[in-house]
């Protein structure tokens, strides 16, 4: 099992790295850089010197310490991981150790779907996904995050979560459901879609069978003509390689860490979202945390948020040149397709009938 723990007096921490399409593993150990393991087999003595260091760590770890699973649908190696790493070392740090973390990468813990479940039930997991997942929980409203072009830029995304109706979206989901929303700043570069079969034009997205995260993601591509199929994120690599799918999307550096440019070696630059995503977890298990540790906490995710969001725009030419290495065609959507993606992504809210009528004129209130 994949596990990283994060702890007051070390971040080192033993991992395992899961194989896509088999169940091999390895282990390796997190040094307290601001980097996180490839996912390579460690030597046997940092091997050693993660585990005295844990065994020591956790002798001086307060007693009544809460430690929270981290859900997480990318590699340990993506971006966002990588940055939910440096958050939670900044947590432990300032919170003394009275918080701690685990980290499962590759929906090990489950699907999207499944670990919002289980954050409802009162599961101690964080669990971080786009705003659709939640809107049956309280706040149908919440969908509207994640509806294709409603927010168009990284500053857009800002602007909802620091809105007062994100707020009070987020406490009428915690009212209905005791799910705790933290944030929803946590903006990836734009997400294109990788296939097995060249898409020059939107017309060739009709009938592609495309793996889809969310109800949002598949009004749109429906819109389109898609044929949408919904799986986990770690059993793409294998659906684009046995044909159970043609194409999926997702962020470049997403696709290039779960290793799909070697199963699919065409990307249409279609930048359809910023995929804003919601932290959140169970408040039973958020209310354990002492307020001046939830504040250290919150604001800390918030910050990271933005810095994900910078370094997601900084390093997205560098993966598309990484794809382009391994054989990847690029496309450039036409401005004709281009405004054909953003009328159904106008037209996904349809796929919602509870949410508010006037909804889309109250983000543009907040974002321009």
């Amino acid at each position: 099992m994949l596990k990283q723990v994060v702890s007051a007096m070390t971040m080192a921490a033993i991992a395992a790295s899961l194989l896509i399409g088999c169940g091999s593993s390895t282990s390796s150990s997190t040094a307290s850089s601001s980097g996180s393991s490839s996912g390579n087999s460690a030597s046997s003595a940092s091997s050693t010197e993660a585990a005295a260091a844990n065994t020591q760590a956790a002798a001086a770890a307060p007693a009544d310490a809460v430690t929270i699973k981290v859900s997480s649908s990318e590699t340990q190696a993506d971006v966002k991981c990588q940055v939910l790493d440096e958050f939670e070392k900044e947590v432990v740090d300032k919170t003394g150790g009275a918080v701690q973390f685990e980290n499962y990468y590759s929906n090990e813990l489950g699907s999207l779907d499944d670990v919002v479940e289980q954050v409802s039930t009162g599961a101690n997991i964080m669990v971080s996904t786009s705003g659709d997942f939640f809107a049956d929980y309280g706040c149908p409203d919440i969908a509207s995050l994640a509806v294709f072009y409603a927010l168009p830029t990284t500053d857009a995304v800002q602007k909802m979560n620091d809105s007062d109706l994100f707020k009070s979206w987020c406490d009428q989901v915690e009212k209905s459901s005791g799910i705790k929303i933290l944030c929803c700043n946590w903006a990836a570069a734009p997400r294109n879609i990788i296939s097995t079969k060249p898409i020059n034009s939107v017309a060739d997205i009709k009938n592609l069978k495309i793996r889809v995260p969310g109800a949002a993601a598949d009004a749109f591509f429906s819109n389109l003509g898609a044929a949408t199929v919904t799986m986990p994120f770690s059993d793409v690599y294998t659906g684009l390689q046995q044909g159970t799918i043609e194409a999926a999307e997702a962020s470049l550096s997403g696709l290039y860490t779960y290793s799909l440019q070697e199963v699919a070696k065409n990307v249409y630059l279609s930048q359809h979202s910023f995929a804003p995503t919601c932290f959140a977890m169970s408040s039973d298990v958020w209310n354990s945390i002492s307020p001046e540790n939830q504040k250290i906490f919150q604001d800390a995710l918030v910050e990271y948020g933005k810095e994900f969001t910078q370094k997601c725009q900084e390093t997205d030419a560098d993966y598309q040149k990484k794809m382009e290495d391994a054989g990847v065609k690029f496309v450039t959507p036409s401005d004709d397709d281009k405004s054909a993606m953003q009328k159904a992504g106008a037209a996904s809210f349809s796929a919602f009938p509870n949410i508010s009528a006037d909804i889309s004129d109250q983000i543009a209130k907040i974002i321009n």
